[in-house]
């Protein structure tokens, strides 16, 4: 009996050694000051194409949102909080390997707010986020689908809200009547078309071939000569990515020297495509010009060269926006209503509150983006054409009208 109650004591006496020792720091870490308050950490999940096709997307995306939270972290945090980015990969624009990493991020890394890319992924990823109460944007997909979903906010306007503009110009501007189109056979694709489709008959043009393709083709033979067989006045893409290089450079290469027009350009795709046959493309964007003299403008093109060795473009300023002004303003509001950020529901509440109240963030895009309950946004948009290698804005997109830059 005796033997049985000291085994115990003995058993419980080295437990307790181990807790002890456990709890201190672990050798030649620095001991806690008294007093000193534990770092708070919080963590941001992303969701992005960082291999495939896409994965230039995946690159600048991410750099746009690690330089923000570079800042943010070196002045400090935000209220206290330091930032940490935890990113998944889509596989440029997997639909399963979107959820799969979503999922991982809110139920193993307990983000309460996620940055996600491409359509498909981001609607895989939204249902898991009503569930778990996680806020979602998205800043590189384009589908009209992407709106109206619960938890979910764009910070980059869809194609829905651009392509009328671009079709308004070219009826208008170039006296388009014939329009053939070529664009990705996925959701953000199918939504571009339709809308084309939609202005085409609201503004009196005719769209007389309509070829989809395969996400990260290279050769677009059938789909060419079919387009030029309908004989077209202007070529407008529904694709993204390298593909827009290889489309331009086959059109010309096989004859099709009509207006192109589209809603993507990266500088990959340029130099894809070729200086000569890409020279006149015309795009619509959210207008990030990055000679823009917009203070705003300056000090993040300043700061991603010094970081990056390069100048930006839109995808890596729309995940600056994302983190600098509209995530940093609702972890300040949240602090200064006494809530913790890091907890599911804090941050979504807020946003919502914020779309409601049609507070204004701030961009680098020179001016202001507002975030609507339906999950778009209004930011400043431009039309730009390709002028020895380089984009040119040469028109402003206000309210839907094109406004020529004087």
């Amino acid at each position: 009996m005796r033997t049985s109650r000291s085994r115990t004591v003995l058993s419980l006496f080295v437990l307790g050694l181990l807790v002890m020792s456990a709890c201190q720091p672990a050798p030649g870490a620095p001991a806690p000051s008294p007093g000193q308050p534990q770092e708070k950490v919080l963590k941001v999940g992303m969701v992005l194409a960082m291999t495939g096709p896409g994965s230039f997307y995946g690159q600048v995306m991410s750099r746009g949102a690690q330089l923000a939270v570079d800042q943010l972290n070196k002045a400090g945090g935000v209220k206290g909080w330091k930032l940490q980015l935890i990113i998944e990969d889509h596989k440029s624009g997997d639909a399963e390997a979107g959820a799969s990493g979503g999922r991982k991020l809110m139920e193993v890394d307990r983000v309460p707010v996620i940055l996600s890319s491409y359509t498909a992924p981001t609607l895989a990823i939204q249902p898991i986020a009503v569930e778990r109460k996680v806020l979602l944007f998205n800043g590189g997909g384009v589908g009209a689908s992407l709106i109206n979903k619960e938890n979910l906010y764009n910070t980059r306007m869809l194609g829905s809200q651009l392509m009328p503009s671009l079709v308004q110009w070219l009826v208008r501007e170039k006296g388009v009547k014939r329009v053939a189109t070529i664009f990705w056979n996925d959701a953000a694709g199918r939504s571009v078309n339709d809308s084309v489709k939609a202005a085409c008959s609201r503004l009196g043009c005719q769209v007389v071939a309509e070829e989809p393709h395969d996400i990260g083709q290279t050769s677009y033979g059938p789909q060419i000569a079919r387009i030029k067989a309908a004989n077209p006045d202007a070529v407008v893409l529904g694709s993204y990515g390298n593909d827009v290089g290889y489309i331009v450079n086959q059109l010309r290469a096989q004859g099709v020297n009509v207006q192109v027009a589209g809603n993507e350009w990266t500088p990959d795709a340029q130099r894809i495509g070729g200086d000569a046959p890409m020279e006149g493309y015309v795009v619509v964007l959210d207008r990030f010009d990055p000679t823009g003299q917009d203070p705003r403008t300056r000090e993040f093109v300043d700061a991603y060269r010094a970081a990056y060795g390069e100048a930006p473009e839109f995808y890596a300023a729309n995940y600056y926006d994302l983190v600098y002004y509209v995530l940093r303003t609702l972890i300040e509001r949240a602090v200064d209503g006494g809530k913790d950020p890091s907890q599911p529901g804090v941050l979504l509440d807020l946003m919502k509150q914020a779309a409601q109240s049609g507070t204004k963030f701030g961009t680098v895009y020179g001016g202001d983006m507002v975030i609507s309950p339906d999950g778009t946004t209004r930011k400043p948009a431009g039309l730009f054409r390709v002028e020895s290698g380089n984009l040119k804005l040469f028109a402003r997109v206000v309210d839907d009208q094109v406004i020529r830059v004087q």
